[in-house]
């Protein structure tokens, strides 16, 4: 079962982004959780968890999904879809005009499926690129 904004401690959380191989960003989890628009939970009978999906939007206009994690013991179950259109379905009922996702290009396919259009995007990632505000036109072609 999937269950929107129920309990979690952010040690799960944590848990599980080491248990699917990403770092466990200790600490940050408990200042997310306050301030995401909705997040998603799925947990295995003894009540671990074993899937999350959390949104972060403004609740008019634009939604992201963010950390869509699905502990390797079930993935390819369809947990991860399951998780993702309870949250798309949310967020179109809550009027919500658009939902966007960013995702690496091994999962283009998954997220097609999901309903995603799927087209180029840029991103600037603080944490793992170098970024020193160059690169942007001086002939007023930057879109200023």
């Amino acid at each position: 079962m999937i269950v929107r904004n129920g309990p979690i401690a952010p040690e799960e959380i944590e848990d599980l982004r080491s248990a699917v191989g990403w770092d466990r960003c200790e600490g940050t989890y408990e200042h997310i959780l306050r301030r995401h628009f909705a997040y998603y939970t799925a947990r295995a009978g003894d009540g671990r968890l074993i899937g999350y999906v959390s949104v972060l939007s403004d609740g008019i206009a634009d939604a992201f999904l963010l950390d869509l994690m699905v502990h390797p013991d079930h993935q390819r179950s369809g947990l991860g879809s399951r998780l993702v259109r309870r949250a798309i379905a949310d967020m179109k009922q809550a009027g919500i005009q658009c939902v966007q996702v960013t995702f690496n290009e091994p999962l283009e396919a998954f997220y097609a499926q999901c309903g995603f259009h799927i087209f180029k995007a840029g991103i600037i990632d603080f944490k793992h690129m170098s970024w020193d505000g160059e690169g942007q036109e001086e002939d007023g072609k930057d879109g200023s």
